[in-house]
């Protein structure tokens, strides 16, 4: 793990970051180490109250903070997690505290696991904005849009950013620019102005959508679990179900379909669709609960990487990261995590120029090794969305398809033996490589099981500690 950004010694110079979501927030903490001044240009208007905005489609949505995210974000800002928890996030064990239903069965949740919090995304957008408003030399602009990269005669060096705003038109100057703009990123377009190659692009589409809401927690409500992720077959039933805790007493609830099956946004239509999960163990804890939000129906789920890494011609002195280089299926939790990837890497790059003293192939060299970093979540993401029939972009060839039937047997495996469980949790968390799942106890544990066929998963084993009240 990379040791903290340095933000008590800034170098001279100024970088801009395009997007104050969080992949733009957290590589605006790490600049903050290394130049003097950081300015964070936002589309948006950003809200002084907690609450979803325009630029973050998917902030209604539920969000989980993995555990390799809250490690990174705890050391990009000391106390974060004790912040979270102040502001009303609701501490999560996994397993332990969540019932996981894979194709395979109800996941052990005897293992040890790892803990979270569980936030809506907006609470924790703007624990870390505060956080990041706390530190010296940090501006924010929102309200303004980038139009166009400023750079030398020749392209070869980005020099600024142009930006319109309802007070006008100017222009911002820069030693460094971060694209963090998201999925809508302008960056090939302005690439293709300055006379260069635009990256090619990968995108998988098992065409997944959320459809979500909120929920205030029944008084008195009891239960021996906090969350639930109940996962669909991918053949058969391809509806899954997510419920976890948020702030304010409420349940945030996620219903899942793919290959073009979604929940309606009618109060029939919500509820049928929560009845025909594999489990009822959701809709029974809706029954008695109130709602308190409209359904929100999110459809933007694809894989999609633009592969600026293979670019053998690039400007100088631009950077490009979050969902502007890779975006993740959100139903896999990757997102914001990544976001942290991401500074890190930023952060290891920039000490490496700053002994160098100049920023002359910071560029390639940053987005060669983001590629690599994220290699594996996006190996995971694409592998698992290939699995639904009809998944577009991409095939699952006879490599891939060994390594289903392998997960296949070691989903089956962590029913059972809280091992196996404990590392198959920790590769989800992210705090494991996917290597991991090769460890000679988990093949011998794959090779001793047998994949699980169709019917109705039995009900989950309680854990020892017995049911509990479910804050509210």
């Amino acid at each position: 793990m990379p040791e903290a950004p340095v933000a008590s010694r800034p170098g001279a110079g100024h970088a801009v970051v395009i997007g104050a979501g969080m992949a733009g927030m957290l590589a605006a903490r790490v600049l903050a180490g290394h130049v003097e001044r950081v300015t964070v240009i936002e589309r948006d208007r950003l809200p002084d109250a907690v609450q979803p905005r325009r630029g973050v489609p998917q902030g209604w949505q539920v969000h989980a903070l993995l555990a390799r995210g809250l490690v990174g974000l705890e050391r990009l800002f000391p106390g974060f997690g004790q912040d979270l928890q102040d502001a009303g996030a609701v501490p999560v064990r996994f397993p332990r505290d969540v019932l996981v239903l894979t194709r395979a069965g109800w996941v052990d949740r005897r293992a040890p696991g790892w803990p979270s919090l569980s936030a809506s995304r907006p609470l924790i957008e703007a624990t870390v904005r505060r956080r990041l408003l706390a530190l010296p030399g940090i501006t924010v602009l929102d309200g303004r849009q980038v139009t166009a990269l400023g750079a030398s005669d020749d392209g070869r060096v980005v020099r600024g950013v142009a930006v319109r705003g309802d007070d006008g038109a100017a222009f911002v100057d820069a030693d460094l620019v971060v694209d963090a703009s998201g999925r809508g990123s302008r960056t090939p377009t302005w690439l293709a102005d300055l006379g260069g190659p635009v990256p090619d692009r990968t995108i998988i589409d098992a065409r997944i959508t959320y459809a979500s809401r909120l929920y205030r927690i029944p008084d008195g409500f009891t239960a021996d679990w906090t969350g639930l992720m109940l996962f669909g077959d991918r053949a058969d039933n391809p509806r899954s179900g997510y419920l976890f805790p948020v702030e304010d007493g409420r349940w945030v609830v996620g219903l899942i379909g793919a290959r073009g099956v979604h929940a309606a946004t009618d109060e029939e239509g919500y509820t049928a669709f929560a009845r025909s999960l594999r489990s009822p163990v959701l809709a029974e804890a809706l029954a008695a609960a109130e709602p308190v939000s409209d359904v929100h129906l999110h459809r933007g789920t694809t894989d999609a990487r633009w592969h600026y890494e293979r670019l053998r011609r690039r400007p100088e002195r631009l950077l490009v990261l979050g969902d502007a280089a890779c975006a993740f299926d959100p139903v896999y939790g990757q997102g914001m995590s990544s976001a942290v990837l991401a500074a890190e890497t930023l952060d290891a790059c920039l000490r490496s120029r700053r002994s160098e003293g100049d920023l002359t192939g910071l560029a390639g060299r940053f987005q060669r090794r983001l590629a690599r970093r994220l290699a594996e979540p996006w190996l995971f993401a694409v592998g698992e969305d290939l699995r639904f029939p009809g998944t577009t972009g991409g095939t699952a060839g006879p490599l891939r398809r060994t390594l289903h039937r392998y997960q296949d047997r070691l989903e089956v495996a962590a029913t059972r033996d809280p091992v196996v469980t404990d590392v198959y949790i920790r590769a989800l968390g992210m705090l494991e490589r996917p290597t991991a799942l090769l460890r000679p106890h988990l093949l011998l544990a794959a090779a001793r099981s047998r994949p699980a066929r169709g019917g109705h998963p039995p009900a989950p084993a309680p854990v020892a500690t017995g049911a509990r009240t479910v804050p509210a």
